[in-house]
């Protein structure tokens, strides 16, 4: 598969709240997961913790208002998304996310993803 083809299918999964199938269909076993304002999960490495934390915030989801994934824009081995998600979060109440999501792919897997986001929104 090539990048765009990547890039095209986790969007087309993601909008489709697949998450999880796409992170076991597009990511490499040693994925690292950077967040730019997380203290708990700042770096993130391996599949299984990706997908744990991952986990965490749809069980954070109380319910999820509306979600917005823009068409990813690739250059070489990369791509980025903007997500926009209006939810409700358990002990947070509801709130407006926004975030620019930066993948690296190799060897036909992401094996780096990288979320820009407010620091405010966390």
């Amino acid at each position: 598969m090539t990048t765009q083809e990547i890039a095209d299918r986790l969007v087309s999964l993601c909008r489709r709240g697949q998450n999880a199938l796409a992170q076991v269909e597009l990511y490499d076993d040693n994925i690292e997961s950077i967040e730019s304002h997380s203290n708990r999960y700042k770096k993130t490495k391996g599949i299984t913790k990706v997908q744990k934390k991952t986990a965490i915030f749809f069980e954070l989801a109380q319910e999820i208002h509306h979600s917005e994934i823009s068409d990813p824009l690739v250059a070489g081995n990369h791509f980025c998304i903007k997500i926009s998600i209006d939810v409700t979060l358990r002990g947070l109440g509801r709130v407006q996310l926004e975030e620019i999501c930066v993948f690296h792919v190799n060897n036909e897997k992401i094996i780096k993803e990288e979320f820009f986001y407010s620091p405010s929104l966390v």
